[in-house]
């Protein structure tokens, strides 16, 4: 419907465009009227459709009431060619809105499996109750100083109300290289040669994980509740980032995403994390350097050299199904992975699957019961956006908050609080 009155509005436009022009004007004076009272019932059709088939959103009526007021206006071409553009902007805007929000999936050409053959965690597994920790209660979260966004706030306190008894330590820029060059000194060159601040945090969370272990948590992570069983079962453990997302993506399954990893100190899995780094510190994209994709192929090659290793073994890395942790598909991926659905009988099989796990269940979800955290993916490392509210210090938010000190200078191997 929307396709065929933008038709229409052109081929008004191209009938404008077709009279003489008259010196007095006159001519142009009566199609403009014309086209102005046509546009004006075109665009309350439009307003109709898209009220009904897309939702009536705030958006959609600013932008309606902009238009009318251009088009009111004006009585000359320039003026209904603006308010024409206006519309067809309009109509990318809502579409790539809805998209973005709501995926849109149901008009594809995707056929219907049964929902036990589609991606997604059928069952949930069992946590001990009790016994030891197989890793300790430290949650490590890192930011280039002691001033946090104050985006993060109500994410950081998630972690704090439901994990009281756990220490806190955020690694600054300052406090990682103390800790990189009193440990591991033949790392720092690798470390301070990264180009971009998410490089560093990235190879940083495998070092202090193989120097003190803990949970590290990207500070966009949202705890839904304790993941205390997690450090009774596991002596190491990472997640799947959504099924869908390497599969459209890339074309492949199982991808390690590093925004929460659980790991028990000197474990050999962090070490090989760790001593990579050097190798791939070239490669141009972060994803290949520091980040999933370096994590995932890292993970493979220990998994092979470990094929049959029990969970028990204090060497084993699990690899957690991504409801556990990571239960939201990326914003930003809705719309592209919208384009590759719509050429559905020329993707792959496990693509294919992909597009017709996401016409099932959707890509607005929400986390199922058994899920310990929610990723927000703010992408805080291409994140242009400005904030009015400026940031908190960390010991505002966490006064129990400890940052890593140099031992020579202090004498403490496990950060004062300043």
């Amino acid at each position: 419907m929307a396709k065929t009155i933008l038709a229409e509005l052109a081929q008004l436009l191209k009938q404008l465009w077709a009279n003489d022009y008259e010196p007095n004007g006159s001519v142009v004076q009566t199609t403009v009227g014309e086209l102005t009272v046509e546009v004006k019932r075109l665009w309350a059709v439009f307003g109709n459709v898209a009220e009904t088939t897309m939702g009536a959103t705030d958006k959609m009526m600013a932008w309606k009431r902009l238009i009318m007021k251009t088009i009111a206006r004006g009585e000359s071409a320039p003026t209904i060619m603006s308010g024409i553009v206006l519309l067809v902007a309009l109509h990318c805007l809502i579409k790539f809105e809805q998209i973005k929000d709501n995926g849109a999936f149901q008009d594809l050409d995707i056929p219907i499996l049964r929902e036990q053959d589609l991606y997604g965690l059928k069952y949930p597994e069992k946590f001990p109750n009790q016994g030891p920790d197989k890793i300790p209660k430290i949650l490590h979260q890192t930011w280039k100083n002691k001033e946090i966004p104050s985006k993060f706030m109500k994410w950081i306190k998630t972690w704090l109300v439901n994990h009281p008894d756990w220490e806190y330590m955020l690694w600054t820029d300052e406090s990682a290289r103390n800790l990189i060059q009193e440990k591991y000194p033949h790392l720092l060159d690798t470390f301070n040669g990264y180009n971009e601040g998410i490089r560093r945090a990235d190879s940083l969370r495998y070092i202090i994980l193989h120097e003190f272990g803990g949970v590290y948590a990207d500070m966009d992570m949202e705890s839904l509740k304790p993941i205390d069983p997690w450090l009774k079962k596991y002596p190491c453990f990472v997640s799947q980032e959504p099924y869908e997302h390497p599969v459209l993506d890339s074309n492949f399954e199982n991808l390690a995403i590093n925004a929460l990893i659980g790991c028990r100190p000197k474990h050999p899995f962090m070490k090989n994390m760790m001593e990579n780094l050097p190798r791939f510190k070239h490669m141009w994209n972060v994803l290949d350097s520091t980040g999933p994709h370096f994590m995932t192929l890292v993970l493979n090659d220990y998994m092979q050299l470990n094929p049959n290793m029990a969970a028990s073994n204090e060497n084993f890395t699990y690899l957690a199904p991504p409801e556990y942790f990571f239960p939201t598909v990326d914003p930003a991926k809705h719309f592209w992975f919208r384009h590759q659905c719509g050429k559905f009988y020329k993707l792959s099989k496990i693509q294919q699957k992909a597009c017709m796990t996401l016409k099932v269940k959707g890509v607005k979800r929400k986390p199922p019961p058994w899920s310990y955290t929610k990723h927000h993916w703010e992408h805080t490392y291409i994140d242009l956006r400005l904030s009015l509210k400026g940031p908190v210090n960390i010991f505002k938010l966490v006064p129990q908050a400890k940052i890593y000190s140099n031992q020579r200078r202090t004498g403490r191997v496990r950060g004062k609080i300043n």
